[in-house]
């Protein structure tokens, strides 16, 4: 499960905010939600809004 500051990795392409971001993009989570969705600021700068089943986190 993906939390606050975690490195994330996309497993699907999502777009978002009329920008689609590919799978293996990277980001950083910033917000999690109840049902597994997360706001997750992508190393473009860019935001997008995944759920935890379309990202891979990174081990601490």
């Amino acid at each position: 499960m993906a939390m606050r500051g975690d490195r994330i990795t996309l497993t699907t392409d999502i777009e978002a905010l009329g920008h689609r971001h590919h799978a293996g993009d990277q980001g950083t989570v910033e917000e999690m939600h109840t049902g597994g969705g997360l706001v997750v600021r992508m190393d473009d700068g860019r935001h997008n809004f995944p759920t935890q089943d379309e990202v891979i986190t990174e081990q601490r």
